[in-house]
């Protein structure tokens, strides 16, 4: 059975840094209210741009040493229902996988399209997309990373969070604010290993499917981590995600690391997404050691604007 990470819609699962400044004019709730505003626009923009996209797994013996890896290239694109307007999700047409093509991947796109015209409910609909784009993934499935983002600033999510202004840092040749973020209470909508939700249209949910150690099982897992937030459009240039077990003397379960790039769409788009999945030892007492187990890395071209039609076929650059 497959691992997963998945960030759902109803309509689809910390670096150093050099402070510049410690008390921008901005106040904390304004960074995050107009933050969270251009993180809606992201995804109602989203739509209908493709890109090419490098997923590399990697696997990690007992050591934590690097033991196999596996590439998986494919067309991306965000795909526009054709049960809702207004639903979106992630469609991944593979066309290699370790180097090797896939026979016949034009036509296997073009027949696939057809059979989602086939299904008769939206959730119907975004499973076998959800599947689809999995099929070539190995041990894990990550699903909604790219077409969702900061999920903290999610209107079902920011009261479960703490949040502070730590300062301002030049990134990227852009001031931004660097905000970081403690999940301080349990949410539905964010939840590990526990069957996956459909939820309301503005609501975000996450579900982490992973092995935790017996005695960490029935401890809180909470999400934090740190938003690059640009001090001029309020757009999201770059977040790290921690989801830890325990709140007191936190185990590492899971790391991320989200960037992002200019587009020619008004927003700001992904770049490079990488996931590292720990595995939990027990040592002395109640302490942890937390190695790594495995790690998922996408790689994103220029995103381009396309129909429906040609995206999931056409895999060069318009």
């Amino acid at each position: 059975m497959k691992k997963s990470v998945c960030l759902v819609t109803a309509f689809i699962i910390f670096n150093a840094f050099v402070v510049l400044g410690q008390n921008p004019a901005v106040p904390l709730e304004t960074i995050l209210s107009e933050s969270q505003k251009q993180s809606e626009n992201y995804r109602e923009t989203f739509k209908n741009l493709l890109a090419d996209e490098l997923k590399t797994f990697e696997e990690f013996d007992k050591r934590g040493e690097s033991e196999r890896k596996t590439t998986v290239k494919s067309s991306f694109l965000v795909y526009q229902s054709g049960k809702n307007a207004a639903a979106t999700a992630e469609l991944r047409n593979v066309l290699e996988v370790n180097g090797k093509p896939i026979p016949d991947s034009q036509k296997r796109g073009e027949e696939f399209l057809g059979e989602l015209d086939k299904q008769t409910t939206l959730e119907s609909e975004l499973k076998k997309l959800q599947k689809e784009s999995s099929k070539y993934d190995k041990t894990w499935e990550v699903y909604g990373l790219t077409l969702n983002q900061a999920v903290a600033l999610a209107p079902n999510l920011r009261s479960v969070f703490d949040f502070q202004l730590v300062g301002t840092e030049n990134f990227a040749g852009n001031e931004v604010y660097v905000v970081s973020y403690r999940q301080k209470a349990k949410s539905p909508f964010i939840t590990v290993n526990e069957k996956e939700r459909m939820t309301a249209p503005n609501e975000l949910s996450v579900n982490f499917n992973l092995t935790v150690p017996g005695e960490l099982k029935k401890t809180d897992a909470l999400l934090r981590g740190k938003l690059w937030i640009d001090a001029k459009t309020f757009q999201i240039w770059r977040e790290e995600r921690e989801l830890v077990a325990r709140n007191t003397d936190p185990v590492m379960l899971m790391s991320s690391i989200f960037e992002y790039q200019p587009s020619d769409f008004g927003i700001l788009v992904p770049k490079m997404i990488s996931m590292t999945i720990y595995n939990a030892k027990k040592e002395k007492g109640d302490k942890f050691n937390s190695l790594k187990d495995s790690s998922i890395g996408f790689e994103y071209s220029k995103f381009r604007q396309t129909s429906v039609e040609v995206k999931i076929l056409d895999d060069e650059t318009e």
